[in-house]
C-alpha cells in the first residue's frame, strides 16, 4: 500500500494541530494467513470536546527490528461509535455528561517472516491538559504500538481486548471491570499496569516526528509519559480500600477511586507460548473519576477520620456523611438497652460505661439500593496529666523530680523528653523521673507524653538551669588627693539581675554596679563590694578590700590682687599670695615668665588687655589648688562733643563732629524737638551735615538733642552721654 502524501497534508490544513480531545487507543493484529495480517487501530475521544473530531485517515508506520522503514500507510476511518455507558452496579445512575466514542481503523498488509519482526506504530499529539497525574500533561502525546515476533512462521495473532473501557468511574465505589483479552492462538496471557507512551509534539509548522500529527511515526524505543509526584505506572489513580490495580491472570481491574479528575493509565498484555513472550498489546486510555454519580452511599465519620472521640468520654457526637440518601438509621451497639437506635442524620448517644461497640448506619434504609456501613467505636475517659516538679537551679547544685498525677491506669507508659543533655540521657521512659540534673545552664523545654488505653496527653514544662553569680571587680589601689574622683568597676556575672552594694568606708555607699566616688576628707579607707540575686540561682557575695584607698589632704591656694581695673597710665598690680599648708606655688600671667614661691609681687603692664592670673598651690603629697584672678588694663575713656555748627557750605564748621578714645563701639542719634530722629550713625568719621539723615532736605536752624552709646570692653558696660547741639546757618 503506497503513502498517501497528498491526503495527509490536506488532513494536516484542515484539522487543528492539537489532538486534546483523545483519550487513549490501541494497536492488535490478527494472522489471516500466507503472511497476510489484518491491523486494527482503535482510537478514544471524548465526544464533548471541544477538540477536532477523529482524523480521516490515520497515519500507521511499520518497521524492522533495525528501525527501517516497511511500510508507511495512510489508514481511512472504517467507523466511529459511542461507547456504552454502563454503571458499576444497578444502583447507580451515571452522569448524562459523560460520552466517549471509539474510532476503528484497519487495513490488511503482508509481512513476510523476519528476523527480529515487525513494529506497527502510530502517534498522535496531544493528551488533555486537565490529567492529574502527570503533570504538565498536554505537553505529551500518544504512542500506540505493537510487535509481531520474529521469523513469525506460524502467522501469530496478538491478545485482543474482549471489551472497551468503561466511560466513567464513581468515587468511593469499588471497580470490578473486566479488562481480560483473548488469543486466538491459545496463549497464556499475563497482565499488569503499565505506562502510557509518548508521541508527537507541539510544533504545528512541522510534519515530521515532533508535529501534532507526525506524517511518519518515529522509531522505537519509545519515551514512557512521565507520572506526577505521588503516581506510578503500578499505582496511577487516587484510591483506597483497596488501591487500584489488576490481577495478572485475569485481568480484572479492581479498587475503590477516592479523588475526582482524569487519570491516564495503560494496561499492557504479554502473550507467552511454551513460557516465552510472544507479543504484548498495550491499551492507552484515560479514566474520569467523578463525584456526579448517583448511588446511595453509607457513610460515617470513623474515629480514623476524628480519632478525638477516642478519649473524649462516653458522649458521642456521631457525622453523617452518607450520600444520595434521604432517610438514616443509626444502630449504636449499646447490648444493656433496646432504645440504642436513631433516625435522626446526625445523632449523638451516651454510653453506659468506656468500652467497644459496633455502630450500624444504613442509608435509606427498606430501599432496594439501601447502604449499609458498620464501624467500631472505643470510647474512653478523657486522660488529664499534670505534672509537679521540684529541685534546685543553680548550675552546681541542680537536680530535679518530676511527678505525674492524673486518671492515668497502671499500664499507663511515659516518654519525658528533657530538652538537652542530662546525667540519665535526653529522654526517660519512668513515669516518676527522680534526681535529673542538666549537664548545662540553658533554658530547656521538657515534655512528658502519657499514653493509657488508646488516649495521649503531653505536659510541658520550661526550666532554667542557672549558672551561679560569680563577683568580679576592680577595685583600685589608689593614693590621690581629696575630692579626687576614683572609678569602681564591676565585673560580676549571674543569669538573674544583680543588685550591688557599695560601702566606700567613709560613710559613703552606692548601689550603681559601677560608681564614681570622691572621698572629702584625708585618710585610709576600707571598700567592700556586695552583691545579691532574688531569682534563679538566689546567692549574696562579697569581698572587703581593707586600707585600698589612701586619701591626701589639699593646700588652700589665695591671691590677692591690688586692683581688678587698671589704666594704660598707672598699669602697676600688687600680688600678695595668702596660700595655706603650701610648700611652693606658681603663678602664671600671660607675657611674664612664672612667678614662683612669694609673698608679694609687684607687676607692670605694658598694653592694655584682659590678664588671667592663674595661682596653684601645691604640698609634699604632690596635691595642689588653684585660684584664678581677672585683671582689665582699659585705655582711658574720652569724649568730647561740641555744642554748635554752622552747615551753610562755607567750609567752616561745616559738619557736626566728635572724638572718642578708649571705646570699643559707639552709635550717636540724633532728635529734632518734637522727638523725631533726624540722624544716626556708628561711623566716627561721618558726622551730621545739617539735613535729615545726611541726604534729605535740610533740618532748620535750632536746638537738637543727641544720645551717645559708648561700648567698652573692660567692664563689660556702656555708658550713655546726653546733650544738646546749635545748628546755625
Amino acid at each position: 500500500m503506497v503513502k498517501r502524501l497528498l491526503i495527509s497534508l490536506l488532513i494536516i490544513a484542515s484539522y487543528p494541530a492539537f489532538a486534546a480531545h483523545l483519550v487513549g487507543g490501541e494497536i492488535t493484529y490478527k494472522c489471516l494467513g500466507n503472511n497476510d495480517y489484518e491491523v486494527t487501530l482503535i482510537i478514544y475521544r471524548d465526544c464533548f470536546s471541544s477538540g477536532a473530531p477523529f482524523d480521516p485517515f490515520a497515519s500507521i508506520t511499520i518497521y524492522s527490528s533495525s528501525n527501517t522503514i516497511i511500510q508507511d500507510i495512510d489508514v481511512p476511518m472504517l467507523g466511529s461509535s459511542r461507547l456504552p455507558v454502563e454503571a458499576p452496579n444497578s444502583c447507580t445512575v451515571l452522569p448524562l455528561s459523560v460520552c466517549t466514542e471509539r474510532a476503528i481503523y484497519r487495513f490488511t498488509t503482508n509481512l513476510p517472516p523476519r528476523a527480529g519482526g515487525y513494529t506497527i506504530n502510530h502517534q498522535r499529539c496531544c493528551r488533555n491538559a486537565t490529567i492529574r497525574n502527570v503533570t504538565n500533561s498536554d505537553d505529551w502525546g500518544n504512542t500506540y504500538t505493537v510487535n509481531i515476533p520474529s521469523n513469525d512462521v506460524g502467522c501469530n495473532s496478538s491478545p485482543a481486548f474482549n471489551d472497551t473501557p468503561p466511560v466513567v468511574l464513581c468515587i468511593d465505589q469499588p471497580l470490578n471491570l473486566d479488562m481480560s483479552a483473548s488469543d486466538a492462538d491459545g496463549d497464556s496471557l499475563h497482565y499488569e499496569l503499565c505506562s502510557p507512551l509518548h508521541g508527537g509534539g507541539k510544533n504545528s509548522s512541522s510534519t515530521g516526528f515532533d508535529s501534532p500529527k507526525p506524517g511518519t511515526a518515529a522509531p522505537p524505543p519509545y519515551t514512557a509519559v512521565p507520572f506526577a509526584q505521588g503516581f506510578t505506572a503500578s499505582d496511577p489513580i487516587t484510591s483506597s480500600n483497596p488501591t487500584i490495580s489488576i490481577d495478572p491472570l485475569t485481568g480484572v481491574l479492581s479498587g475503590r477511586p477516592t479523588q475526582v479528575g482524569q487519570y491516564v493509565f495503560a494496561i499492557c498484555v504479554t502473550e507467552y507460548r511454551s513460557g516465552v513472550p510472544v507479543s504484548t498489546v498495550r491499551r492507552d486510555f484515560q479514566f474520569n473519576v467523578s463525584n456526579a454519580c448517583k448511588t446511595t452511599i453509607s457513610q460515617m465519620e470513623t474515629q480514623d477520620i476524628n480519632p478525638s472521640t477516642i478519649c473524649n468520654g462516653l458522649h458521642v457526637d456521631f457525622f453523617n456523611l452518607s450520600r444520595n440518601a434521604t432517610t438514616y438509621r443509626w444502630d449504636f451497639g449499646d447490648s444493656t438497652t433496646l432504645g440504642d437506635t436513631s433516625w435522626v442524620k446526625h445523632p449523638t448517644y451516651t454510653y453506659p460505661d468506656t468500652g467497644t461497640y459496633s455502630v450500624t448506619l444504613i442509608a435509606n434504609p427498606g430501599d432496594v439500593c439501601a447502604d449499609t456501613t458498620v464501624h467500631t467505636f472505643k470510647l474512653n475517659y478523657a486522660l488529664t496529666i499534670t505534672h509537679e516538679r521540684t529541685g534546685e537551679v543553680c548550675f552546681n547544685t541542680n537536680t530535679f523530680d518530676f511527678t505525674l498525677s492524673g486518671n492515668y491506669s497502671n499500664n499507663a507508659t511515659a516518654e519525658w523528653n528533657f530538652g538537652g543533655a542530662t546525667n540519665v540521657g535526653f529522654t526517660s521512659k519512668l513515669l516518676h523521673p527522680k534526681n535529673i540534673q542538666f549537664l548545662q545552664p540553658g533554658v530547656y523545654w521538657v515534655q512528658a507524653t502519657v499514653k493509657d488505653f488508646g488516649c495521649e496527653d503531653i505536659v510541658f514544662d520550661t526550666i532554667e538551669v542557672v549558672d551561679n553569680p560569680d563577683l568580679s571587680h576592680v577595685v583600685p589601689e589608689t593614693e590621690v588627693c581629696v575630692n579626687v574622683p576614683i572609678k569602681f568597676r564591676d565585673a560580676s556575672t549571674a543569669s538573674s539581675p544583680i543588685s550591688h552594694f557599695w560601702d566606700f568606708g567613709d560613710g559613703n555607699t552606692s548601689k550603681a554596679p559601677s560608681p564614681t566616688h570622691a572621698y572629702q576628707e584625708p585618710g585610709v579607707y576600707t571598700v567592700i563590694h556586695t552583691i545579691q540575686t532574688f531569682e534563679g540561682c538566689k546567692d549574696s557575695l562579697y569581698e572587703v578590700f581593707p586600707d585600698r584607698i589612701r586619701i591626701y589632704s589639699k593646700p588652700v591656694s589665695k591671691l590677692k590682687t591690688s586692683e581688678e581695673y587698671l589704666t594704660i597710665y598707672d598699669p602697676v598690680l600688687l600680688l600678695t599670695n595668702l596660700s595655706e599648708n603650701f610648700t611652693h606655688t606658681e603663678t602664671f600671667i600671660r607675657g611674664f615668665q612664672t612667678l614662683e614661691s612669694f609673698k608679694e609681687q609687684t607687676i607692670v603692664f605694658e598694653d592694655t588687655g584682659t590678664y588671667i592670673i592663674t595661682h596653684i598651690a601645691y604640698n609634699e603629697n604632690g596635691c595642689s589648688d588653684s585660684t584664678l584672678k581677672t585683671v582689665f588694663v582699659e585705655a582711658p575713656l574720652n569724649i568730647y562733643v561740641p555744642n554748635a555748627f554752622t552747615p551753610n557750605g562755607d567750609g567752616i564748621n561745616d559738619l557736626f563732629t566728635f572724638k572718642i578714645t578708649g571705646a570699643e563701639s559707639f552709635v550717636i542719634r540724633i532728635f529734632n524737638r518734637w522727638g523725631e530722629l533726624v540722624y544716626e550713625s556708628s561711623d566716627m568719621d561721618e558726622g551730621w551735615n545739617g539735613r535729615v539723615r545726611n541726604v534729605g532736605s535740610e533740618a532748620s536752624d535750632g536746638l537738637y538733642t543727641y544720645q551717645l552709646v559708648v561700648g567698652t570692653s573692660f567692664r563689660a558696660r556702656d555708658i550713655t552721654k546726653h546733650g544738646t547741639v546749635t545748628l546755625l546757618r
